[in-house]
């Protein structure tokens, strides 16, 4: 009976991170960088681009807090963050 567990424990523990390796690949973002009145920029990121999990977010600075923050964002959710003088406003989309 130990075996079982541990084998059916081991099963699971390899389906979530497969599901969750193939799961960030499939997330799309939507940024708006605005540092001024004037200087307003919007981005989309998809991470079929990248290869590993929040590739971009790194490259432009944010935090653990915020990559954490992201994360846990479910689909039309959105969160702003302030990256060095210029806000930034995620919508998560896919």
């Amino acid at each position: 009976m130990t075996v079982r567990h541990f084998f059916r424990s081991m099963n699971q523990k390899l389906a979530g991170k497969l599901k969750q390796s193939s799961e960030f690949r499939e997330r799309m973002w939507i940024v708006n960088v605005r540092e001024s009145t004037l200087k307003n920029e919007a981005f989309v990121v998809s991470e079929d681009s990248f290869s590993e999990p929040m590739q971009w977010m790194r490259r432009q600075n944010y935090s653990e807090y915020m990559i954490d923050e992201l994360n846990q964002l479910k689909l039309s959710q959105s969160i702003n963050f302030t990256v060095g003088n210029a806000e930034h406003c995620i919508l998560r989309v896919k």
